[in-house]
């Protein structure tokens, strides 16, 4: 392997729309940066149970001193998943994201400086313009639940027209909204997956921190790529959130395993056949829209996946050991994968656009930074490079702290005063009595964007979808200036506004590219020897960090906290 091996299988990925020089940053650096700080910390990284004989990313055999034996001692094992043209990828068994989280969880919660506040939602951010426009008399004692950590009348920093402050923040267990100053503020929320019907995401997945950012006037970048995995478990009575988003592996449907797509339980044919010469072993992309494709034609909630051992020629023992996780999953909510097929639908998976940011996690908005699923760095471009967003997530983390303790930190005051940041003024809201709108349109917008603005898409499927979604937001606006506000109100009024910038992106981008599948425009295709190439361009602007700006016409809407202050819509 090398480090241009895996530059060029990133590009060729994101189908011409990555930054090349923020990807190659980005794979010279990762091991040093992000693979040895978390071996560190304490990740437990799969090991080799053999030596390899492929080499450790980077390394160079033609100056690398040799081995005795003529091969690498390295010691972890390394996985090669579809799209990697080598095996580099670093994993803890099946389950490296929650191994990731459990150790750094554990680092946050021993750490005397860090204080967690669960069960809190951020509602908009609080940016040095809008305090000032906002004119409102404080409360008399000057208490505003406000924990100062640093002078409110920071200048901005250079090249910047705002600054961020802080924070509204509905601290849900007492039913009221808090105000939160910060030297820096860090948004980390996540992608959008639950903007869809199907998803593999956890429920927080609302869009929250792009939503926020685009409600203080400010562009984000390729919300038209969602990327969708193939084969999610068709649960439609789940007991849990867990048992919503079982992912079923791919390799079940890989070469080794040769478990096959069908249209019903008792189907014979491939139903990706037609669109692949490998049938069901083909490429994620290719499965996930011959899938769709199916079921909307035949009218269909889900195919099945057939890995029983008739299909396979494996034995159920083999099964079992081999794909214990997913025979658990299924065999608790009624399924036996050795005796039947496993409902399956495509479901959202990752938000390759999102906030962008600079080398160092910064927005265009002064003490602002983004990290991880929120974020557009530039690496993903038009399709996400498999398993490369966790090491990107901390390698952009890592940067982002450095620059802000750098630059925005100081010690910090302990005692609760008054800032100078206006209280939320709930004016005349009252609690609502009828939940059922929100839960109504809660079901609505995802099934919209299911149904309408999933992996293929059309230019009247998506202004069918710009009409309906403009209505619903409108009546969000409504209920927003009504009602108090709830955590199930502001998750939908989030997974509205993200689902009208995805169709609006959609609906600008006239071409099929990486996962933006429009049926009914001409496919974009990607000439390896001409990488890497650069981005189109936007109304003869380029687009920063090399991507399609979602400076969009939307549909009228609240656009912060309920305060007098003016519009800063796009």
């Amino acid at each position: 392997d090398s480090f241009n091996r895996h530059i060029r299988d990133t590009l060729r990925t994101g189908h011409g729309l990555c930054r090349p020089e923020v990807v190659e940053e980005f794979v010279s650096n990762a091991y040093q940066a992000v693979i040895q700080t978390l071996i560190d910390l304490g990740v437990p990284f799969s090991q080799s149970s053999v030596e390899p004989s492929h080499l450790l990313l980077g390394s160079n055999p033609a100056t690398d001193p040799p081995n005795p034996n003529g091969r690498s001692t390295y010691a972890f094992s390394l996985q090669q998943e579809p799209g990697h043209s080598a095996p580099r990828i670093f994993h803890v068994g099946n389950n490296t994201g929650r191994s990731v989280m459990d150790v750094l969880t554990q680092q946050v919660m021993a750490h005397p400086n860090i204080t967690i506040y669960e069960n809190h939602m951020a509602i908009d951010l609080l940016t040095q313009n809008k305090v000032d426009s906002m004119h409102i008399t404080k409360s008399e004692n000057g208490d505003t639940c406000v924990w100062q950590s640093f002078n409110s009348k920071k200048k901005v920093e250079e090249g910047h027209t705002d600054c961020c402050v802080g924070a509204y923040v509905l601290n849900i267990n007492e039913n009221k909204v808090e105000a939160f100053a910060a030297a820096a503020t860090f948004l980390a929320t996540g992608g959008a997956g639950r903007v869809y019907t199907y998803t593999s995401t956890p429920d927080t997945s609302t869009g929250d921190g792009v939503a926020m950012y685009y409600r203080l006037g400010y562009p984000v970048s390729n919300m038209e790529f969602t990327q969708f995995h193939p084969t999610c478990f068709y649960n439609p009575s789940p007991k849990s959130p867990d048992e919503r988003r079982v992912l079923i592996a791919e390799a079940l449907r890989g070469s080794s395993t040769r478990g096959k797509l069908v249209l019903h339980p008792d189907s014979t044919e491939d139903l990706v056949l037609p669109y692949s010469p490998l049938g069901s072993a083909a490429s994620r992309d290719v499965v996930a829209l011959a899938i769709d494709t199916e079921m909307k034609k035949h009218g269909l909630m889900h195919v099945y996946l057939n890995v029983t051992p008739e299909v396979t020629g494996l034995t159920a023992e083999q099964l079992i050991n081999t794909y214990s996780d997913v025979y658990k999953h299924c065999l608790a909510a009624g399924v036996d994968i050795t005796k039947e097929p496993i409902p399956v639908v495509p479901a959202a998976h990752y938000t390759c656009g999102g906030i962008p940011v600079d080398a160092n996690g910064r927005t265009e908005v002064d003490r602002l930074y983004a990290v991880g699923q929120t974020t557009c760095t530039g690496i993903h471009g038009a399709n996400r490079l498999p398993n490369s967003s966790l090491t990107e997530t901390v390698y952009w983390a890592l940067k982002a702290a450095k620059h802000a303790s750098e630059h925005c930190c100081i010690p910090p005051v302990k005692e609760k005063v008054g800032l100078g940041v206006p209280e939320w003024q709930a004016r005349d809201a009252v609690q609502s009595k009828d939940e059922v709108q929100v839960a109504y349109h809660w079901d609505e917008v995802r099934r919209l964007m299911w149904n309408l603005v999933g992996i293929a898409r059309t230019g009247e499927r998506l202004i069918m979808a710009k009409k309906r979604v403009e209505v619903i937001r409108e009546e969000i606006h409504r209920y927003y200036w009504h009602y108090t506000v709830t955590m199930p109100f502001l998750e939908l009024r989030n997974i509205a506004l993200v689902a009208e910038i995805i169709i609006n992106s959609a609906l600008r981008r006239t071409e099929r590219r990486g996962v933006h599948v429009r049926i009914d425009c001409p496919e974009v295709t990607i000439d390896e020897d001409e990488l890497p190439m650069v981005s189109p361009m936007l109304s003869g602007k380029p687009a920063p960090l090399g991507s399609q700006m979602a400076k969009l016409e939307l549909s009228s809407g609240p656009t912060a906290a309920p305060q007098p202050c003016p519009s800063s819509s796009p």
